[in-house]
């Protein structure tokens, strides 16, 4: 098969970038708490009532950018810049999904339930999008790319590392400001079992997509539960 051109890898990050962000909105309009990558941003909207879940997903991404700057210093290549573009369509995204999909939630227990199913496949497949181009990465996969490249860590045990840390900075400043854990329930559990899953069986699948980076080597489709905490 002919190797896909640069405009269709940007074309395949990008709708992996609306399914990922149609997922972590399906995910949290269930009511069961959300992803563990997204944790942080959802608990500062019961701090910050008045800013949503997209303006603190960029500003958590952003700082991930600055951290990988710190990490990498002279060798952080310019084209990771897009990050940003990305990062904020991405955020743009999970706002929009999020007003437009609120009025269709069911109220039952149960019917919730599929909603959290659907957002986590939906979410499975937007990091496997993401991931087989090989183009760009959102910040906080990419912050844990550049941990485990500059330390010679392990992909995946880093990237759960990360997912770990995630959520107790959560569940922390949720207790310290609210008094309680809020925004972390069964549903990130789930998610946390799921999503990797579902993206490496789709990596998988659509292995014929993917397109080795020539400026970083490629993460591993087997580590790539990019959005759960997570990935991309």
């Amino acid at each position: 098969m002919r190797q896909p051109s640069l405009l269709r890898r940007y074309i395949l990050f990008f709708c992996g970038v609306l399914c990922a962000a149609l997922g972590i909105a399906l995910i949290t309009l269930a009511g069961m708490g959300t992803s563990a990558v997204s944790s942080l941003s959802y608990v500062l909207t019961f701090v910050f009532p008045g800013l949503s879940l997209g303006v603190f997903t960029f500003l958590v991404n952003c700082t991930m950018l600055v951290g990988q700057v710190l990490l990498l210093r002279h060798r952080f290549q310019s084209i990771q810049l897009l990050q940003i573009p990305a990062t904020l369509l991405f955020s743009v995204c999970i706002d929009l999904w999020t007003e437009l999909l609120a009025p269709l939630v069911p109220e039952s227990y149960g019917a919730r339930w599929v909603v959290l199913l659907l957002g986590c496949l939906s979410l499975g497949l937007g990091v496997a999008l993401e991931v087989l181009p090989n183009v760009l990465i959102l910040p906080c996969e990419g912050f844990v790319r550049t941990a485990s490249q500059v330390f010679g860590w392990d992909f995946g045990k880093t990237k759960t590392g990360y997912d770990l840390a995630m959520v107790s900075a959560a569940a922390l400043l949720s207790y310290l400001s609210l008094g309680a854990i809020c925004g972390l329930r069964e549903g990130t559990i789930v998610c946390a079992l799921t999503v990797g899953g579902i993206s490496r069986f789709l990596c998988r699948r659509l292995s014929f997509l993917q397109y080795p980076s020539r400026s970083h080597p490629p993460i591993p489709a087997e580590a790539s539960g990019a959005h759960t905490a997570a990935e991309p």
